[in-house]
């Protein structure tokens, strides 16, 4: 096997070189095999370069390559191999992708209509919640830039509903406030803005209900009655048959309009660009002021610490296909998504390897029939966890993430509840230095928050270190292994995000984005206490509270 001369590297663009340099330099030399799949770790099949390539680039790396010459003379990795890594690093709906944190309510807004401001031909919005005044506000900007010539479709939740952040869809804080404030301001916060949407030149679906379209009084409206009369709608309206098809599995598994929701959250600008994350556009997460230094005030304000990501790159064109199934199959008007406004040719902007996983209600089940006397116990006292059935790929994905690791995995997440994943953690993370969780100290449901705070105990005794986020109610969504593998998304850490709602993850191999993800979670940390369990926390980690917990653990997670 001939080694690299200068003659091969001669014979490459500098960018192609850098991107190869970029993919050896990645902590397991070269990436994890994570498309389409999910990788196992500790095992050859995990990665995408073979052992004897990576064993050759490793024995002589050590800090790392810097320039293409480097490459030069390395036993077991000649031409052969370097097309290899050139083959890997040239599929731009993979490789070549640019990300950067934004986080908390200032910075956050800033960036987001930022974005919003720079689109000149498209912009996509899929998103949960929108409400309060900066829905109002970008529903403003959103209008001006149709009037202008660009195409926008917005796709959230316009009525119905919302089963969670009821006060973040308003902005309004009152002594209702844990009512969600449902009756007296969301819905006319929504009104408005919905209003104000079909006065533009806007495009909107209602995303609520995410299934069984034909029972929306819009879709009766032009004649659709049934699953069949459905079926033929969107197939007349140019629908590909495996949307439809997903979509009728979907349906199975949402009986209930209310109990299933889109809570996937993506703005796609030009098909090039994107906001991505946890932060739903409402004035909980997207704030002009400074938190206060005084938690209590946060709180009161309903103001919450959150995160999001600007995504460039080819992935974005990926994304657009996700939203343009949820838009068609939900009875959107046809548009043709494949065209360059939406998604163009893409170009490399930076070295950052991008995977996605969106996940449909169904994948995980809960079967009464295996947990109904789980059930009954928990009613009256004992601790039984649900049995859970199938796979959800984001779920498997975020389970093996301490594995993925040799050294450091940090958490920020909110609402950690799944019994079986953090199980898991606990035991697969005693191999690392340090496995840190940033976790809420205040939650905005007080019945969720017990749920969450129960399997503290067992957290700590495997060696987790738990810190509670006291300056604000927290709803981030993300984690970083080694500080170069990152997960976020909408995805939360329980079984209600695996079995019932849509959800969309990013697993982003970048030691630039991840660093910058670890340093953020790291400044949080200065806002956190220590956790320390209480009695009750001690006591429900082998109990549960008769009937309130059953209710919460079978019913709404």
């Amino acid at each position: 096997m001939s080694a690299l001369s200068s003659e091969h590297l001669a014979a490459l663009e500098p960018r192609q070189l850098d991107a190869a340099i970029a993919y050896l330099n990645l902590p397991p030399v070269g990436a994890f095999a994570d498309v389409g799949r999910i990788p196992k770790p500790g095992t050859d099949e995990a990665y995408e370069l073979s052992p004897a390539v990576r064993s050759a680039v490793l024995a002589v790396r050590g800090a790392g390559f810097s320039k293409p010459s480097d490459l030069l003379g390395i036993a077991g990795f000649g031409p052969s191999e370097l097309q290899t890594v050139l083959g890997r690093t040239s599929d731009l709906t993979r490789a070549g992708h640019r990300l950067r944190p934004v986080w908390g309510g200032p910075e956050g807004k800033r960036a987001l209509f930022d974005l919003i401001e720079s689109a000149e031909r498209s912009i996509h919005i899929q998103m949960y919640i929108l409400g309060g005044d900066v829905g109002m506000e970008l529903v403003r900007r959103l209008a001006a830039k149709a009037e202008a010539g660009v195409e926008v479709r917005l796709l959230f939740t316009a009525s119905g509903l919302i089963i969670s952040g009821g006060p973040s869809g308003t902005g309004i804080v009152s002594s209702l406030s844990e009512l969600r404030s449902y009756l007296v301001a969301d819905m006319y916060k929504r009104k408005r803005m919905v209003e104000a949407i079909r006065a533009s030149k806007i495009q909107m679906v209602d995303s609520g209900p995410i299934g069984r379209h034909w029972r929306r009084r819009d879709l009766r409206a032009l004649g659709v009655k049934d699953e069949k009369s459905y079926v033929a709608f969107v197939k007349a309206r140019g629908t590909p048959d495996d949307w439809v098809a997903e979509q009728l599995r979907i349906d199975e598994h949402c009986a209930l309009g209310f109990t299933n929701v889109d809570h996937r959250k993506m703005i796609l600008v030009d098909g090039a660009r994107a906001f991505i994350g946890s932060q739903n556009l409402a004035d909980a997460y997207f704030y002009d002021n400074e938190l206060s230094t005084d938690p209590k005030v946060n709180r009161q304000r309903w103001q919450w610490h959150d995160n999001s990501s600007i995504l460039e790159g080819g992935v974005v064109g990926q994304l657009n296909d996700l939203f343009a199934q949820r838009w068609f199959v939900s009875g959107g008007e046809p548009f043709d998504w494949k065209a360059a406004a939406y998604a163009p040719a893409p170009v490399r902007v930076g070295n950052a390897l991008v995977a996605t996983e969106a996940t449909v209600p169904g994948l995980l089940q809960m079967p009464m029939r295996e947990n109904w006397h789980r059930l009954a116990l928990s009613m009256l006292g004992a601790d039984r966890r649900p049995i859970v059935r199938g796979n959800n790929p984001i779920r498997t994905r975020l389970m093996d993430l301490p594995s993925l690791a040799e050294r450091e995995v940090l958490v920020e997440h909110c609402y950690p509840s799944d019994s079986d994943l953090l199980g898991h953690w606990a035991a697969t993370s005693r191999h690392l230095e340090n496995f840190t969780m940033v976790v809420p100290r205040h939650y905005d449901t007080v019945l969720l928050g017990l749920e969450c705070d129960r399997f503290f105990p067992e957290l700590l005794d495997a060696g987790v270190h738990l810190q509670g986020y006291d300056r604000a109610i927290m709803h981030s969504k993300i984690a970083v292994a080694d500080g170069w593998y990152t997960s976020t998304g909408s995805y939360n850490l329980t079984l209600r995000s695996a079995r019932a709602d849509l959800e969309l993850q990013f697993f982003v191999q970048c030691p630039e984005y991840g660093a910058a993800v670890r340093e953020r979670i790291r400044g949080d940390m200065a806002e956190c206490v220590p956790i320390t369990p209480t009695a009750l926390d001690r006591f429900r980690a082998r109990r549960s509270l008769p009937f309130i917990d059953a209710i919460v653990r079978y019913a709404f997670l």
